[in-house]
């Protein structure tokens, strides 16, 4: 029984830092210019489908160390000096755990609506600081143009990050 119980925890962290490093190369390939395809010039938000599909599989709590984590690497990397991504980053991976632990079944139809309503949120939080409050006459034209396509591309992604981690923990169960 010890032996067991030996490589199950073997198996959790393998399985762990798997999907910290697949948080760290989403980031990297994010924020890389030509790493990524960017028709039209519009950039998916990888980071989104990521960690809500990691916090599915992994809970809260694990949930919210995976979001903190991808939020303070764009927070430390973004040309604003501001919390929002780590906050949002960290919500998302705890909500995402937690409704698939006592709400919801884990699934592509879940992941696809946590991501698109994350994706929706993190869009609007951006036009509103950013582009919306800043005094831009310009701001309807970024959303149209830039914003709501990039949250399209982020939600399309969806089944390819859900597919990926599904794989990661099956493997490693």
């Amino acid at each position: 029984m010890e032996y067991i119980n030996k490589i199950d925890e073997k198996n959790i962290i393998v399985r762990r830092v798997i999907l910290a490093v697949l948080t760290v190369l989403t980031f990297t390939v994010q924020n890389t210019g030509g790493l990524f395809p960017e028709p039209f010039g519009i950039k998916a938000i990888l980071l989104i489908p990521a960690i809500v599909c990691i916090s599915m599989f992994e809970r809260e709590f694990s949930g919210i160390f995976y979001g903190l984590a991808a939020g303070a690497m764009l927070d430390a990397f973004s040309a604003q000096s501001t919390i929002l991504n780590s906050l949002f980053f960290t919500c998302i991976g705890f909500l995402s755990g937690a409704l698939i632990t006592y709400l919801m079944r884990n699934n592509l139809l879940c992941a696809t609506i946590f991501v698109s309503a994350s994706s929706f949120i993190y869009t609007a939080l951006v036009y509103f600081l950013y582009y919306a409050f800043n005094g831009s006459g310009t701001a309807v034209y970024t959303f149209f143009r830039y914003l709501f396509p990039s949250m399209i591309y982020t939600i399309l992604l969806t089944p390819l990050y859900y597919f990926i981690v599904r794989a990661i923990s099956k493997k490693f169960k």
